[in-house]
């Protein structure tokens, strides 16, 4: 089995700190051999929030890389960005343990999902 297939299928998002701070978050990021997509809302003072994209990725077991390509984001006070040609690599440190998955991104944000219909 390939290090991919350890983390391919869907998994249901948990929590996401950003800036030291802990945001409840309901969503979802798929995994696939190769792509991935992700919908997910924060919710927020000035009202929730959310963001859909997809592209694919890479991943050695260690390193889950994601390519950007389509993006929707916006509301709860933010404005609306849609594209459908990003051009962003994120390379992200990951850990995963049974049916918790761990997302660090370059950023210093932290997702944490947990694997879904388990």
């Amino acid at each position: 089995m390939t290090p991919a297939a350890d983390i391919q299928g869907a998994w249901q998002t948990e929590t996401y700190v950003a800036g030291g701070v802990t945001h409840a978050l309901e969503g979802v990021l798929l995994l696939t051999a190769d792509r991935w997509a992700t919908l997910y809302f924060v919710p927020a003072p000035a009202g929730c929030w959310g963001s859909a994209e997809a592209g694919t990725y890479t991943y050695d077991g260690v390193r889950l890389t994601f390519y950007h390509r389509l993006m929707f984001q916006g509301g709860g006070g933010r404005s609306v960005e849609m594209s459908q040609s990003v051009d962003r690599v994120e390379l992200c440190d990951v850990r995963l343990e049974g049916d918790q998955f761990t997302i660090n991104f370059p950023s210093g944000n932290v997702l944490h999902l947990v694997r879904a219909g388990r």
